[in-house]
């Protein structure tokens, strides 16, 4: 009897920005940032098995499947694992394959880093399955490549929380949340293409005034009361897709002050300490939303992961 090759599952969770700054832009076209990256319970999930197909076959389920999706190498989940392929082939097994799984349970083009946290997790899902490691500065060469949010979901996977410099793969990993926190998530019916959103960023980047630095409530999130994140693209990104100022307005009338946009969007976020607030904001937003006519692609009351990419049973 053959006995069954493993699967080797891992988690890819979901991101959001309670800070984010925009310092300028690069020499080689990117822009300099300063953010900070949350991990969240909304996660993907990475499956990977070895195989002797000498290559890597990608499929992709779940409820964000969306056909703008791609299965082939422009896949960032595609991507992360053939690092470690190409490892293996390196040390002579030429015949050394991969079958991925992505369970899409992040929707694409929403600001919550899910291709990003697919590569991380499919890098780290081979190196179990292929029984191939990358040391770190492999890994985070590769990921880094591939996007600046890659390499966070690596380099902070014990606490999910890290402030990011460079173009976003420079990363400090700070502490997780102390305190419970719950995570509102609202995502339209809609994406924001990344490149579109920083297109649309306007010189001086913050209209002569100094940078931002996070306020110490956001990078601890330990407090009752946390001040509004803030996120530097967002005006950019309301310039650039014009649908997401009815959301911008709405929002600030179910909750004023308290959402704001993660990343390139399109989801906005808002933090709640309180679980039973967050409860009743989520049924208000629900309700507001339906009442507009504004459909949303998810509604979701959520928390930090506490960890990055990391494998379960």
């Amino acid at each position: 009897m053959a006995v069954p090759i493993p699967l080797v599952r891992v988690l890819a969770p979901a991101k959001v920005n309670p800070f984010l700054e925009i310092l300028g832009k690069r020499a080689d076209g990117f822009h300099e940032l300063d953010t900070t990256l949350l991990a969240l319970e909304l996660a993907d999930v990475v499956a990977a098995r070895a195989t002797r197909s000498g290559t890597i076959e990608l499929r992709c389920d779940g409820p964000f499947a969306s056909a703008d999706i791609p299965l082939d190498a422009r896949n960032l989940a595609w991507a992360g694992a053939a690092a470690v392929l190409d490892l293996a082939h390196e040390r002579g097994d030429r015949a050394a394959g991969l079958e991925l799984c992505v369970t899409k349970n992040v929707p694409s083009q929403a600001g919550l880093g899910g291709g990003s946290a697919d590569a991380a997790a499919a890098l780290h899902a081979a190196e179990h399955a292929l029984g191939v490691s990358l040391d770190d500065d492999a890994a985070h060469a590769a990921l880094a490549k591939l996007g600046s949010d890659c390499v966070f979901f690596r380099e902070a996977r014990s606490s999910g929380h890290a402030r990011a410099t460079g173009r976003g793969e420079r990363i400090a990993p700070l502490p997780a949340p102390t305190s419970e926190l719950s995570i509102l998530v609202a995502t339209p019916a809609f994406g924001a293409p990344t490149a579109a959103v920083y297109r649309a960023l306007t010189a001086p980047l913050r209209g002569g005034e100094p940078a931002r630095e996070p306020a110490p409530e956001l990078l601890s999130l330990a407090a009752r009361s946390l001040p509004r994140p803030f996120n530097r693209l967002e005006s950019a990104a309301l310039a650039a897709i014009p649908e997401l100022r009815p959301w911008r307005e709405l929002l600030d009338r179910v909750a004023p002050e308290r959402f704001t946009l993660s990343g390139s969007g399109s989801s906005f976020f808002a933090f709640e300490p309180d679980p039973d607030r967050a409860a009743v904001l989520l049924t208000t937003l629900r309700a507001a939303l339906a009442t507009a006519n504004l459909p949303a692609r998810g509604l979701w009351l959520t928390r930090p992961a506490r960890h990055g990419a990391v494998r379960v049973l």
